[in-house]
């Protein structure tokens, strides 16, 4: 039903890519901002593992998504989801997205963090843990602060459910990694949980990252 829906859709209106609005034929992305969006990330950390660059479609799809709820847009980035970990992860392992204050979560509608790691651990067969990671401090946004205030931004910002058990290994989840500082610190907060074993995996890195692993 969908795919008749969308063809129909294509033979009424000429659907063009939400990039850079070139015509496509169908209700997708353009073959180039595709290749530019899958430029992949070359360089990890020690336990963080980013698939590909931060580019220029790859911000303004996420923009379109995060802050003009194109949740529709959500589904184009399914295909990048199937590039294997550089790390192995075993089924005991749980996935983590990075939470969002409540506040933050009521402005923006979603958690782009939680619909990734639902959707790799569909992928994965793994089990996602949605509950137990808390953000419980309104932050300001990490991309509007100098390389020095981001960390102060974050500090005592995340919790753990204590009603919820405490996994040995997690997969930190996230949309973008720049300067690692939201992932140290969530990564901080489950070793104080008792969490054993901490991996972090981003869907796109920033060219710009100063990330420490230490």
């Amino acid at each position: 039903m969908l795919i008749f829906l969308e063809t129909f859709f294509c033979f009424v209106f000429e659907p063009k890519c939400p990039i850079c609005q070139s015509p496509v034929s169908a209700m997708s992305l353009c073959f180039k901002c595709t290749q530019q969006i899958k430029m992949p990330s070359l360089k990890h950390e020690s336990w963080v593992y980013s698939s590909y660059v931060f580019s220029e479609p790859a911000k303004n799809l996420l923009h379109s998504i995060k802050y003009e709820r194109h949740f529709e847009r959500l589904r184009l980035l399914r295909p990048l989801l199937t590039t294997p970990l550089a790390f192995k992860m075993s089924a005991p392992t749980v996935l983590i997205p990075v939470p969002l204050s409540p506040l933050r979560f009521y402005e923006r509608g979603f958690n782009q963090s939680e619909w990734l790691a639902k959707e790799m651990g569909k992928n994965l067969h793994l089990k996602v843990e949605t509950k137990g990671l808390i953000k419980n401090k309104e932050t300001r946004a990490q991309s509007t602060l100098s390389r020095q205030d981001r960390k102060s931004n974050l500090d005592q910002a995340f919790q753990w459910n204590a009603t919820c058990s405490t996994p040995e290994s997690v997969c930190l989840v996230d949309d973008v990694l720049t300067t690692g500082n939201t992932m140290e610190t969530c990564r901080n907060c489950l070793y104080e949980a008792g969490v054993r074993e901490v991996f972090g995996w981003t869907l796109f890195k920033a060219t710009t990252s100063v990330f420490h692993s230490g």
